[in-house]
């Protein structure tokens, strides 16, 4: 059995949480690639925890942040796993709980016990996704007790996810009123990635679901619809982000590599 549940967030949730998934998972083994994805992950491993396979193996923590990558992961599902995980606006993720994204050779980040493992605890006692997505709202209301304000390297973020399959970089951070070193230092700081880097995983991203919706694949057409520079420009873009060219990649089996990935979103 290898079944994921998906929510997205509520408006009175949004400012940080962008979707709860649960992963429940019982067979002996299954390996698929995890995509990039432009946010970051807090999970909780109540059970086996998956192994990643790209260098060395990799066994994961029972609980941990997962990173924006700028490229693709192999990971390795097994045994029973009973996994929650919460979707979270990098730059608010960062800020609210103090942690440092900068950029390292990671693809955990290690959270703060005293904080974190209270939480996992109480999590694991709970048997179903909606109990746990309710406890994690009561949590996060703890760690931010007062409206959170969005500041300037928030609003870049938005903007991007909004923007970044239409308009330039440059011209999305002309709309931001912050100096653009300062602005994208603190980015990168907050994300652990540059603006540029979310901005292709975010047209990796829409052209995916186009591809997918539309069933056939034309490159013209996503030429034109990613503002790439030419047909070149998106093969070489999408194979170093996926570790494939579209051709070979979109003959897989999407449907399970859009659940490893978390990209398959239904109301629960």
């Amino acid at each position: 059995m290898f079944n994921v549940e998906y929510c997205k967030a509520t408006t009175d949730q949004d400012w940080l949480v962008r979707q709860f998934e649960a992963f429940h998972f019982d067979q002996p083994f299954l390996t698929e690639k995890f995509i990039p994805r432009p946010d970051v992950s807090i999970i909780f491993h109540f059970k086996d925890a998956p192994l990643i396979l790209n260098e060395k193996k990799i066994q994961l923590e029972p609980f941990f942040a997962a990173p924006i990558i700028p490229k693709s992961l192999l990971l390795n599902f097994h045994g029973l796993m009973d996994t929650f995980v919460v979707i979270c606006k990098p730059t608010v993720f960062s800020r609210i709980f103090g942690i440092d994204l900068s950029p390292m050779p990671r693809h955990s980040i290690t959270l703060p016990h005293s904080i974190f493992y209270p939480a996992w605890d109480a999590l694991s006692a709970l048997k179903t996704t909606s109990e746990r997505i309710d406890y994690f709202i009561g949590f996060i209301n703890k760690v931010q007790n007062t409206p959170y304000i969005p500041d300037a390297v928030d609003q870049l973020y938005d903007k991007i996810l909004e923007k970044g399959t239409t308009t330039l970089l440059k011209d999305i951070m002309q709309d931001c009123c912050a100096c653009k070193r300062t602005l994208e230092r603190n980015f990168i700081k907050r994300t652990g990635v540059s603006p540029k880097t979310v901005m292709r995983i975010i047209r990796l991203d829409y052209l995916w679901s186009k591809i997918i919706d539309e069933g056939a694949i034309d490159y013209q057409e996503l030429v034109f619809d990613g503002n790439y520079f030419d047909q070149a420009h998106f093969i070489n873009d999408f194979k170093n982000i996926v570790g494939e060219t579209p051709s070979f990649f979109f003959k897989r089996n999407l449907q399970l590599t859009k659940m490893f990935s978390g990209r398959e979103i239904t109301n629960m």
